[in-house]
């Protein structure tokens, strides 16, 4: 009796403990920049904003310059500069290129502690072989497309691949989601996350990676959410169209766990890839540059942590300290007690545990260090980084302006004004001057020579090899025996 007490008891504290382990729903807004949401009074974000209340923020939160390198960095838990995503965005589709295999990425981690994981929206993390896919890096079932961009509506994704066959992502776990294009992509991807959390085992705990189409060009938005605004501009009203289809996202999300009762037990985080493109739409002010760019209109974001997970007495705060979106791989993984000391990859683990920052367990981020980009091309090294409040630019950067509340408003764009180069670098205090108007590097001469000393020692860290050539027959061959859909492609 007293052993069969031992084995009961036993089998109890195992229950106990998965049930502790907290969903997680990471939303990611694509190319939504840091003048949104709260910030933007502009912006009709109910929603969102109501949630300030329950709710955490983060002022400094960093991502990379553009797409597929920040949702690698995201799922692998490594600086953007390691992966192959960094030399063309993974553009055009017709590369054999992916995020390397030998990185285990989120789902496939958190397959250690029991998690149901689902992929739903954008992918853009390579797709030429299955592998590559989202249920080849762990993901139970993706709903979504695979490249980087498509139309909203009609899902054509033919925009930088030119074959003489129209072109149509919209991908179901294993394969085309034939005769299933033609709907708003706003609408198809929020219904499949209420739909996975209407039909999810609670006993079980969920990991959703629901990466957001909105607000990515194509500007695009039913009308419904256009006739919200009335400014002179249709494209401003057609983006903040956008934008509202993105609060009602997070609204219908969140009601569907509270529905369930799995809210109390959630983490949920919104937050964006990179900065709006400041010539196709949206606001990153009072911030320098915009997507493409290394300032920090490029690479900081709006970041809000949410879910009955998170302490009472941090809702309402808002946090300065600087975190990568490298660090939420670390934070889930200890989540979840998964031990991550050697976890494989061409790079070092680099993510750290920001949970207890988040809850108030400590008062300083234990991120110190960013590096926003660290290349060579054409034989020069560009490099951005910053430790605690320095941050270097010792590389040539376009976007050198401010472009206000709203981007393209009928004035030039002066995308090409550069600043900067690792001959003549910059040097920026981003916690006094986050807009970057006061270069200091003559004034501190040592604190230059530190940086770039460190940018030195990061040429001996590995970086991905060059991207293959594109395959462009093979690609269309493909999309020809798909009936016009993408998939894998490379035999």
């Amino acid at each position: 009796k007293m052993a069969l007490m031992i084995v009961l008891l036993m089998l109890g504290c195992t229950v106990a403990l998965a049930a502790e382990k907290p969903n997680i729903i990471f939303m990611l807004t694509d190319d939504l920049g840091y003048n949104s949401a709260w910030r933007n009074n502009d912006h009709k974000t109910p929603f969102i904003n109501s949630l300030l209340a329950k709710g955490v923020t983060v002022d400094r939160n960093y991502v990379y310059r553009y797409c597929a390198p920040t949702r690698g960095a995201f799922q692998t838990g490594r600086f953007p500069y390691h992966l192959s995503a960094v030399e063309k965005n993974l553009i055009p589709w017709n590369m054999p290129v992916g995020i390397d295999l030998n990185y285990t990425m989120l789902p496939a981690m958190l397959k250690k502690a029991g998690y149901s994981s689902h992929h739903i929206g954008k992918w853009h993390q390579g797709f030429y072989t299955f592998d590559y896919t989202p249920l080849g890096r762990g993901y139970e079932s993706s709903v979504g497309f695979l490249v980087g961009g498509e139309d909203h509506y009609t899902q054509d994704a033919s925009w930088t691949t030119k074959c003489s066959e129209r072109c149509v992502d919209l991908w179901n776990s294993t394969q085309p989601a034939f005769g299933r294009n033609g709907t708003y992509n706003g609408y198809t991807f929020t219904q499949r996350a209420v739909d996975l959390i209407d039909s999810h085992d609670t006993d079980t705990p969920l990991f959703i990676y629901h990466a957001l189409h909105n607000t990515h060009a194509p500007v695009e938005a039913p009308q419904q959410y256009i006739d919200l605004y009335n400014f002179q501009q249709p494209l401003r009203n057609t983006f903040y169209g956008m934008m509202s289809v993105v609060d009602e996202t997070v609204a219908n999300v969140t009601n569907a766990l509270k529905r369930r009762g799995m809210w109390n037990n959630t983490l949920l985080i919104w937050t964006t890839d990179n900065g709006s493109p400041v010539t196709v739409a949206g606001s990153n002010a009072p911030l320098k540059g915009g997507k493409g760019s290394n300032w920090e209109g490029g690479a900081r974001t709006p970041m809000l942590v949410t879910g009955g997970l998170l302490p009472d007495s941090m809702h309402g705060k808002s946090l300065e300290g600087p975190i990568h979106i490298i660090d939420w791989y670390q934070t889930f993984a200890n989540l979840a007690g998964v031990d991550t000391t050697d976890t494989p990859g061409p790079a070092p683990l680099e993510s750290k545990d920001i949970w207890p920052y988040l809850t108030g367990a400590t008062d300083t981020s234990p991120r110190d260090e960013i590096v926003y980009d660290h290349r060579l091309t054409d034989n020069e090294w560009h490099v951005v980084l910053s430790q605690g409040p320095y941050k270097l630019i010792a590389s040539t950067e376009s976007q050198a302006s401010w472009y206000g509340q709203f981007s393209p408003n009928g004035t030039k764009v002066l995308t090409n004004y550069t600043e900067c180069s690792w001959d003549t670098p910059c040097l920026f205090d981003v916690v006094s001057d986050p807009t970057e108007h006061h270069d200091i590097s003559a004034a501190n001469p040592d604190i230059v020579s530190k940086l770039k000393q460190r940018a030195v020692e990061l040429q001996q860290a590995y970086h991905a090899p060059p991207n293959p050539p594109s395959e462009a027959q093979k690609y269309c061959d493909h999309i020809v025996a798909e009936h016009g859909f993408v998939a894998p492609w490379y035999d």
